[in-house]
């Protein structure tokens, strides 16, 4: 009799319960933005339920197959080529803000670099379990890594998206690392990402300015920090309790990005810290859930993919809540499943399909 199969519920709720608690949040955050754009409070809320049920779709969709079929590499080389070209499509794109991030498609704007950054989980995934034991081979493992997660790195970096570059960096990193990658090579690839990262940081003169402004909070905060401390101030409005849904002002034109990347900011306002404290549960069950499925997965390759994916996701999270609170210096990553953006729900909540696909075959 086949084995049925049994998805881990604790993940699929803390996803799908993180990913409701942020329509309730994009359409309070995005109101005041939303009226003054389009003359209806509710704009973005709507267009955000529509991104959700595509999300919802990616997560169902990842969920009903079997994961190992992806551990082809054929597959792997063939969304790798669809990635960079999108990267470089993307270059092509009118800027908005200052960054070619976004491809128009009619109605539609999907961000390639939140694509990249999965189709890194699955590239790392599959070259680590093939070449299970050779991953100090430097022809095996790291040079080929280097390569590909170096290169889509540098197309997402010209963009420019600084954040999402080294995220993916660090996404592989983590996963060569579990693999057993001698201290050796760790020191040598540490030693070229950051100086890639200084590289970076003086390429952009914005990006030294935000430096400077994360070493010295307290000053300028009516220009370079002026984003950090109405995400301060916001927070401690808040409290205990917050000040209820709906009710936050620093959303009112105080706080930049209130409804995308400062969204935490608003959670903290609304629903004070026993809200954040929530999010915070939601997000540590996830990387529990995570770990637990990659350490009981039934391959190499699902041990990876498992490994890469919570790591992904929760790091993600961990850099944005950094940001909001003056941890780390000002960089525009959205909270996944929370921020308004099609892009980011869509690839969280398809990354977390398989993620949950993974648990399904768990030992």
């Amino acid at each position: 009799m086949p084995k049925r199969l049994v998805h881990d519920h604790w993940l699929f709720f803390s996803a799908t319960l993180l990913a409701i608690g942020g329509l309730f949040m994009v359409g309070s955050a995005s109101s005041h933005v939303a009226l003054n754009s389009t003359q209806d409070p509710s704009a973005f809320l709507w267009k955000h339920l529509i991104h959700l049920l595509l999300g919802f779709a990616g997560l169902i969709g990842a969920m009903s197959f079997d994961y190992r079929r992806l551990a082809d590499g054929r597959l792997i080389l063939m969304l790798l080529g669809v990635c960079v070209v999108l990267l470089l499509l993307v270059l092509a794109m009118p800027a908005s803000g200052g960054a070619h991030r976004w491809l128009h498609l009619g109605p539609l704007r999907f961000q390639p670099s939140e694509l990249a950054k999965l189709i890194t989980v699955l590239f790392m995934a599959y070259i680590l379990a093939k070449k299970e034991g050779y991953v100090n081979d430097p022809w095996s493992v790291p040079i080929p890594g280097a390569v590909v997660v170096g290169g889509l790195s540098f197309l997402v970096i010209i963009e420019p998206d600084l954040g999402s570059a080294v995220l993916l960096a660090a996404i592989a990193c983590v996963m060569v690392f579990a693999a057993g990658l001698s201290w050796r090579y760790v020191s040598v690839g540490g030693g070229l990402c950051f100086g890639a990262f200084v590289v970076a940081i003086f390429a952009e003169p914005y990006r030294w300015e935000r430096i400077k402004g994360f070493l010295n909070p307290t000053g300028d905060v009516q220009g370079l920090n002026f984003q950090l401390q109405q995400s301060l101030i916001a927070l401690g409005h808040g409290g205990l309790t917050g000040t209820g849904l709906g009710q936050g002002q620093q959303k009112a034109f105080y706080l930049p990005a209130a409804h995308t990347d400062f969204i935490f900011s608003v959670i903290g306002e609304e629903v004070g810290l026993i809200g954040t404290g929530l999010l915070l549960v939601g997000f540590l069950l996830i990387f529990w859930r995570g770990m637990r499925t990659a350490v009981r997965a039934p391959d190499r390759f699902g041990f990876y993919l498992a490994l890469g994916i919570t790591n992904l996701i929760v790091l993600q999270a961990l850099v944005n809540m950094c940001v909001c609170v003056g941890l780390l210096p000002t960089k525009g990553l959205p909270l996944p499943f929370i921020s308004y953006g099609g892009s980011s729900l869509l690839i969280s909540m398809t990354a977390t399909g398989l993620l949950v696909n993974v648990s399904q075959h768990s030992n």
